[in-house]
């Protein structure tokens, strides 16, 4: 990684926040009150473009005074853009943490961003707010680089003036060593291949920069050993000798393919370079990777009249026509989104082109957790990986064709297990539901509750959680009838033997048996502080030598919400789990146990509707229907968990009583009912 990764990391994980408790900062403070950074600013901000500087009004510099600043992180200048979904930057140079603090003191051309101290965030050294200097920067142990560099006046002096070159220079090339002032100065002069990509990346702003002393010295190494003038030759010609890579040429093509991904004005530069003859390596042309992309978005956009065979064989073609694309340095880029898609497509295909069954519902249950899920797992990656509103919709309707059949399918069969051989999980006081509570009075546990989390998407988070120094185990449970948080919730909470259900009721929320009173997130609270556990909210870490309960990742409320572009939205709720996770570690946890209530069906064409008399339900929900006390039919039914006098009729395959979501749960599929369950210990 380049110095400049890390900055780039530290500026942007300052404004770390829990979603569940805090809302997200308006901006990050950078003050600077020596001014160190602030010549490496053009380069910094090539890769920062989130990032405005405050000063004289120079808006094609992203530069403006304080109230301009506010505009611009407001969203409502058009000269000043700032990418959706960054947290902007603010650098203050000639600015102290202490100029901003006192309102009433603070000067007249500060005071509009005065406020932004309570709205916002700091990046700074430490809890006592001193800014982050270079050289603190470059040598801080617990969280800076660690280098070992020289303290005296030459050294500082050096590192100040090279500084826009030091940022983009590989931080294994510093470490090891003592560093003095020379070898801060050798990082002008010894990386050709790193200059004449900063320069193409951005020539006019680099000429500039390098003008008093480096720039003679660069065009004259240019001239001796790469054949172009920087000063006359036109710039396509000299991209164009980039992308061919030949003599010399293949070196700085190698090092581009290092950092490609700092270089985005390059990158975009190159969309307009076309090889020269019939023997060139189209691997190195991004106008033969865009080619590619364009003629794949058109046969994947051409798929909505043909049949599932038929489609399913063309998308096999398609990969294998375009599956080499992927060693390309643009798929690495993340520049080609279709062949992304069509690698989950792809996957998709493999998953469903098997029938699945069983002759038993455990046996059905293990063969999904042994390679059917994996079908799940590629629709929603599928989905979760494009872009726009029309990648989106084709993805769709090519899911609806290849993906909905088989899991219309595979729940009919589960449902036929069901209906011949009944629910395994908990009816009627006893059952398997119950495991997931058999191990919660264990010293030093967190039962960490994530709702709607489904058994594909564990699979996920337990990637996520293996990157902890942690060991992980991933079971399975099956949740109680009906799969919805109100009923199934409320079954793995430590205290669930205090509850009871009542034979009329409209929500399927159990009531406390000693008081008759409904459920509610105040009587968890009080139950469990009556049995000795801690309710841990927000970022709170309790006493780790006892027990505790944790809820975080609400992918249930974020699914109804979003629908179809769920998928989109789980890896960010799941890093949020695995954040939380490592914070109850650090804070001394040894054991921590994930459970949940229900997973849920996503149908990328949506629900069906499937009929039921009025005549027989009580009340009708999307998934499933309360029936009405002593009715004979023949919809499948089970009895609700927490009263097995209570009769509910699911729903059949996919289809719901309530059609029309993309997103919905509460009937009986293999997706909606058999729920992970992941314990976490400590390596520590």
């Amino acid at each position: 990684m380049q110095l400049i990764d890390y900055l780039a990391e530290q500026l942007r994980n300052s404004a770390n926040f829990n979603s569940a408790v805090q809302i997200e900062p308006a901006a990050i403070l950078w003050t600077d009150i020596e001014c160190q950074w602030q010549s490496a600013m053009p380069a910094i901000k090539q890769y920062l473009p989130e990032l405005v500087e405050l000063g004289e009004y120079k808006p094609e510099e992203r530069i403006g005074p304080a109230i301009w600043i506010k505009c611009a992180i407001a969203g409502v200048l058009e000269e000043c853009e700032l990418p959706k979904g960054r947290i902007p930057i603010i650098y203050l140079p000639g600015v102290g943490r202490k100029d901003l603090r006192a309102i009433e003191q603070c000067p007249d051309h500060l005071r509009p961003l005065a406020e932004l101290q309570y709205r916002g965030c700091w990046w700074a050294y430490n809890t006592a707010g001193r800014d982050w200097s270079v050289g603190s920067f470059l040598t801080n142990p617990r969280v800076g680089l660690a280098l070992d560099v020289a303290k005296d006046k030459k050294t500082q002096a050096a590192i100040l003036k090279i500084l826009p070159d030091l940022l983009e220079t590989p931080d294994e090339s510093l470490r090891g060593k003592k560093l003095e002032a020379q070898d801060f100065i050798n990082i002008v002069m010894n990386d050709p291949a790193k200059d004449i990509l900063g320069w193409l990346n951005n020539p006019a702003d680099k000429k500039a920069l390098w003008k008093d002393s480096k720039w003679p010295i660069f065009k004259q190494a240019c001239l001796d050993n790469y054949g172009f003038d920087p000063d006359k030759t036109p710039l396509d010609a000299v991209l164009f000798k980039l992308c061919e890579s030949e003599g010399e040429w293949q070196a700085v093509w190698q090092r581009f393919e290092d950092t490609a991904h700092n270089l985005p004005l390059l990158v975009e530069c190159l969309t307009t370079i076309q090889p020269d003859g019939l023997a060139f390596n189209a691997s190195h042309f991004l106008a033969e990777n865009d080619k590619d992309e364009n003629e794949l978005a058109t046969a994947l956009q051409n798929f909505s009249d043909k049949d599932v065979n038929t489609i399913k064989k063309q998308l096999v073609s398609l990969f294998e026509l375009h599956a080499d694309r992927k060693s390309w340095l643009w798929y690495t880029l993340d520049l080609a989104p279709w062949l992304t898609i069509l690698e989950q497509l792809t996957l998709v295909v493999e998953h469903t082109s098997i029938a699945f069954t069983g002759p038993t519902v455990e046996v059905m249950a293990n063969t999904y957790q042994e390679r059917f899920w994996q079908a799940d797992a590629a629709a929603i990656q599928a989905m979760a990986v494009t872009k726009d509103i029309n990648q989106q919709q084709v993805v769709a309707d090519i899911l609806a064709v290849i993906y909905s059949p088989w899991l219309e399918q595979v729940t009919l069969n589960f449902q036929n297990l069901v209906r011949a051989e009944g629910y395994p999980g908990k009816t009627s006081g006893s059952g398997e539901v119950q495991e997931s509570t058999a191990q919660y009075n264990v010293g030093s546990q967190v039962v960490f509750f994530v709702d709607g989390l489904r058994f594909d998407t564990a699979k996920t988070l337990q990637q996520k959680l293996n990157k902890l120094s942690v060991s992980t185990n991933l079971k399975t449970n099956w949740c109680a009838l009906p799969s919805l948080t109100a009923t199934a919730k409320a079954a793995v909470t430590p205290v669930a033997e205090l509850l009871i259900g009542a034979q009329e009721n409209d929500n399927f929320t159990p009531m406390v048996a000693s008081s008759g009173s409904e459920f509610s997130s105040y009587h968890l609270k009080k139950s469990l502080a009556d049995k000795g556990w801690q309710y841990l909210e927000g970022l709170e870490t309790g006493e780790p030598t006892g027990t505790a309960w944790v809820q975080t990742g609400d992918l249930d409320n974020m699914g109804h919400k979003q629908q179809m572009k769920m998928p989109l939205n789980i890896d960010a709720v799941l890093e949020d789990v695995v954040a939380r996770v490592d914070g109850l570690l650090k804070a001394g946890w040894k054991n921590i146990r994930i459970v949940t209530d229900h997973g849920w069906l996503w149908v990328p064409n949506k629900l069906a509707e499937a009929n039921i008399s009025k005549n027989i339900v009580k009340k009708r929900l999307a998934r499933c229907a309360i029936l009405k006390d002593n009715i004979d039919t023949a919809e499948l039914k089970v009895p609700w968990h927490w009263n097995e006098n209570v009769s509910v009729a699911m729903a059949p395959g996919i289809s719901g009583y309530v059609a029309g979501d993309y997103y919905n749960h509460g009937g009986l599929s293999l997706q909606e009912c058999l729920t992970p369950v992941i314990n976490i210990c400590s390596k520590g």
